[in-house]
């Protein structure tokens, strides 16, 4: 559900700010809005502009250090709330431990980059040996190394042609193809017309071959043994900087991270003031908060600060209402779900979120098209393994979704009686509904399902549009929900569910209905009309996926339990039923996810949820991290 939320303004004594501000910290419940327009901003003095600039560069220094620091168990460390005390210490930890922490990182980083292009050079000189042979490197001689691709070849010899101007022909030059797609060359010359040739060669758009400064005029034999010696060593190196790391980031890093955490809280502390409205001997700050905490921070603010500060609900305005932040807050069971709604959008506030709702169907489709005690209980026993381990908040709520949906499934696969499809029949498991063979019923049941969230959908949407006086939305639903009870009453009269006599009733219903909707949509309601009425027709019809998808799974288990059978051979067959039931998983771990979004997104949603909602971001302290 959505809390409700107040829209509060406090005022005091430009005395009682710093203790007023730490009480908004401390409680955490207040998202401070901008100052009201009629009020001139606080300004801040210049002790609290300087220490804010201060501690802006100290956390930018403490944030760079603590992403050099490896992420080590944490330890509880103690924060303290006299800042200037804590910068002073911050500025001494930081003149100790940023140059240690830079050279090892820099070191660190110098090696990885060593792993990386060292044997790139050395694959290169490999190709460049055989020309080095033919020449013998000379004091005061520079040589160059390219590598030309083979259809480019010719422009070698181009170059070859214009060396003897360029060097009063003392040059040598040897070229070789040493594989099928590259040519090589090896250029000598005195180095006092090292730079016409380097103009010549970057005017011909040929690469250099360029090797690191200490490896430059190494004969290629001892570059390349230098090369592979510093590759033996770079595991040892960096085995030790990285365990230097550790040891700083043992002894040091919870301590920064508390530090940082302290300054952020006192930074933002000084900041939000700058939202406050202030006069000459008074403050104003305006914010939102949920309504059931207005009555406990009215309490804390009167025991810290005192009669000097006084807190009072605003009424709010339709824009307000309209734009108000939104703080969801669910049973703990359905609090996973709440992931799921985010990723289509927040609920705006004073409309109804889907969450207890999705909670409730999601995992039931997903056991119903699943449906396999086996499938079931190895999802369950994955979500389990996977949960036990340290995981993003994201991430386990999705584990805590799936571990609901295997419950489901295991609980589905009892009622149609499947262990890895039909084995189930053999080793005692009773089908009560055997859906490979009731097919019928399995569709007539999907459809049920379709029809009774979208009929609750549009109770909802009814509801929401009464609640927000939104005429045009209400009889939109309203036409439409008529228009589906006449299509249901056609087709059980149609079918002999309902006598036949009430088919032309339940027409002239359908066409009240569609004159409605008609009426709701204006002109272009002669054409949209008809077609709104067949979407929501095409929406219940949509759970058929249900069935069909859940039966698609059934098959393939029996193709698998089949193949298995057929080889002759335990093993053989074995392993292909396995391979089959492990796609089978697979998919229907997959698809019955995707459909079942599906089903909740697109046919439920949209016959009531409207998003666009503004997460609520309190002024709080900030965890140790």
């Amino acid at each position: 559900m959505i809390v409700p939320m107040s829209k509060i303004q406090i005022i005091g004594t430009r005395a009682e700010l710093d203790a007023t501000v730490r009480v908004l910290h401390d409680a955490g419940v207040v998202q401070i809005e901008e100052k009201p327009a009629a009020v001139d901003a606080l300004i801040l003095d210049a002790r609290a502009a300087h220490q804010r600039d201060g501690i802006t560069a100290l956390v930018t220094r403490l944030d760079a250090l603590l992403a050099l620091l490896p992420v080590v168990a944490p330890t509880q460390i103690a924060r303290r709330d006299d800042v200037d005390v804590l910068i002073g210490q911050v500025k001494a930890a930081l003149a100790q431990l940023d140059a240690p922490a830079q050279n090892l990182a820099r070191r660190r980083d110098d090696l990885e980059a060593d792993r990386v292009t060292l044997p790139r050079y050395a694959k290169t000189m490999r190709q460049l040996m055989p020309l080095s042979a033919e020449l013998a490197l000379m004091q005061n001689y520079e040589t160059v190394a390219l590598l030309v691709d083979r259809k480019f070849s010719a422009v070698i010899e181009m170059v070859r042609a214009e060396l003897p101007a360029l060097t009063n022909d003392e040059f040598e030059m040897v070229s070789r193809e040493v594989d099928r797609d590259t040519t090589a060359a090896l250029l000598v010359f005195p180095r006092a017309h090292s730079t016409a040739i380097h103009t010549l060669l970057g005017r011909e758009s040929i690469t250099q071959v360029r090797l690191p400064d200490e490896l430059v005029n190494v004969p290629f034999k001892e570059a390349l043994a230098t090369i592979q010696a510093r590759l033996a060593a770079i595991p040892a190196e960096a085995e030790k900087i990285q365990h230097e790391l550790h040891a700083l980031a043992r002894e040091w890093r919870a301590r920064l991270a508390a530090w940082r955490a302290v300054l952020r809280d006192r930074l933002r502390e000084i900041e939000v003031r700058e939202k406050f409205g202030a006069t000459e001997y008074a403050f104003v700050a305006v914010g939102w908060m949920p309504q059931k905490n207005v009555s406990a921070l009215r309490d804390a603010l009167a025991r810290a600060v005192g009669e000097n500060v006084l807190l009072d609900e605003l009424p709010l305005t339709a824009h307000e209402r309209e734009h108000a932040p939104v703080v969801l807050d669910n049973p703990r069971v359905a609090r996973p779900f709440e992931f799921l709604v985010r990723l289509m959008a927040l609920p705006r506030y004073g409309t109804i979120d889907p969450t207890p709702i999705m909670a409730i169907f999601l995992p039931i489709f997903f056991g119903m098209i699943l449906g396999d005690v086996a499938y079931g209980a190895l999802v369950l026993g994955g979500v389990i393994y996977f949960l036990r381990k340290p995981k993003s908040d994201g991430m386990r709520n999705l584990l805590t979704i799936m571990l609901y949906c295997a419950l489901w499934s295991i609980a589905f696969g009892f009622v149609y009686g499947e262990f890895f499809g039909e084995l189930g029949e053999h080793i005692g498991l009773h089908p009560y509904f055997p859906r490979g063979e009731a097919v019928v019923p399995l569709f007539a049941f999907s459809i049920a399902f379709g029809i009774v969230q979208i009929a609750l959908g549009f109770a909802l949407g009814i509801y929401q549009a009464i609640k927000l006086h939104q005429r045009n939305e209400l009889l939109d639903r309203i036409a439409k929900v008529i228009a589906l009870i006449a299509i249901l009453a056609m087709v059980a009269a149609s079918s002999g569910a309902l006598p036949k006599e009430m088919f032309t009733p339940a027409l002239a219903l359908l066409i009240v209905g569609t004159v409605l909707l008609m009426y709701t949509l204006g002109w272009i309601g002669l054409l949209l009309a008809p077609i709104e009425i067949l979407g929501v027709v095409g929406n219940i019809l949509s759970y058929l996926r249900l069935a069909a998808i859940g039966l698609s799974s059934v098959y393939l288990a029996m193709v698998a339990n089949k193949l298995a059978g057929i080889f002759g051979n335990v093993i053989i067959g074995g392993i292909v039923a396995g391979l089959f039931h492990a796609l089978n998983l697979a998919l229907g771990i997959l698809s019955p996810t995707i459909q079942s979004l599906r089903l909740h997104y697109v046919e439920f949603f949209g016959k009531f949820f409207e998003g666009g909602g503004v997460e609520f971001k309190p002024f709080r302290r900030e965890g140790i991290g």
